[in-house]
């Protein structure tokens, strides 16, 4: 099979971009705009080589694995060594699925378009069915994804304590797979409590304020620091929600707790419910919490 460099490098581009972003889908973190470009480009700059001849097995695994670590890295700019673990190995597991359905294609179709040297896969077939294959195993990871969460918490009810300012506030949760909202400026998730739940953490002025519909009103110097307002939309219209920035959450129910400081809660002057819950968990509060010993939350 003749090979051509510019097929080669621009094919291996487009499948890195779109592993990295099947790999963002299913670590719940996002890319960096130039890290995920240069981490593209280093993509398609390492299928280079699949022309070195007899390339030593040993080597082939290293390169590889280094490579994929440092496109992991550079994509998504990890803060330690546990999230870096994370990206690393979803995205070899995205490569080993894509990979597969691939080679599945390959078998099924009898087709003789596909070459592998050197750890590296060169496709000699049209843009249309690359396209095709790598948006198919888009697609089933997302419906993975959406599976495997309505499996494991939907329409479940947690114990949550909340911390701010030295108080703790007990609510009732109820874990949401449609609320996907963010913080702005740090991408956090947010969860929405009833503001009657959470009085005890402010005086008169900043709650008075919280309960206040416009946002244009004067802040209480003592809010400043940790206020967020939160665009948000739903099927009844768009609107904002005032926010603040707590000290960290404990989720917890008869098997597990999970504690977390990287959230935003978005206060609702309203009812949730009918009293079975005041608060909405986001669908990725999980994703950056850690999981603790049960009994010594109890204590």
């Amino acid at each position: 099979m003749v090979i051509y460099l510019d097929v080669l490098i621009a094919v291996n581009i487009f499948v890195t971009y779109i592993q990295l972003v099947c790999t963002r889908v299913i670590v719940k973190n996002d890319t960096k705009r130039f890290g995920l470009i240069i981490a593209t480009l280093l993509g398609g700059a390492s299928s280079l080589i699949i022309f070195w001849e007899e390339m030593p097995l040993l080597f082939s695994v290293v390169y590889k694995l280094a490579v994929g670590c440092a496109i992991s890295f550079i994509a998504f700019m990890p803060k330690n060594k546990k999230l870096f673990l994370k990206v690393t190995l979803a995205f070899f597991f995205v490569n080993f699925i894509f990979g597969g359905i691939m080679y599945f294609a390959e078998i099924t179709f009898n087709m003789n378009s596909v070459m592998y040297m050197n750890g590296t896969v060169y496709f000699d077939i049209s843009l249309l069915f690359l396209v095709s294959m790598t948006l198919i195993c888009y697609g089933l990871l997302l419906l993975g994804d959406y599976i495997l969460k309505r499996r494991a918490s939907e329409n479940t009810l947690y114990d949550v304590r909340l911390h701010f300012r030295n108080e703790t506030v007990e609510l009732k949760a109820l874990y949401d797979t449609g609320n996907h909202l963010t913080d702005g400026v740090e991408s956090k998730p947010v969860i929405i409590v009833e503001l009657y739940a959470l009085l005890k953490f402010f005086n008169c002025e900043e709650a008075e304020y919280l309960k206040s519909s416009s946002i244009t009103a004067e802040v209480p110097d003592s809010l400043k620091s940790v206020l967020r307002i939160i665009p948000c939309s739903s099927v009844t219209g768009s609107s904002v929600l005032k926010a603040f920035v707590p000290s960290k959450i404990e989720i917890r129910n008869k098997e597990s707790c999970y504690e977390t400081s990287f959230l935003v809660v978005a206060v609702l002057n309203d009812s949730l419910s009918n009293g079975e819950y005041n608060c909405i968990l986001n669908s990725d509060i999980f994703e950056r919490g850690k999981r603790i010993d049960v009994s010594k939350v109890n204590k």
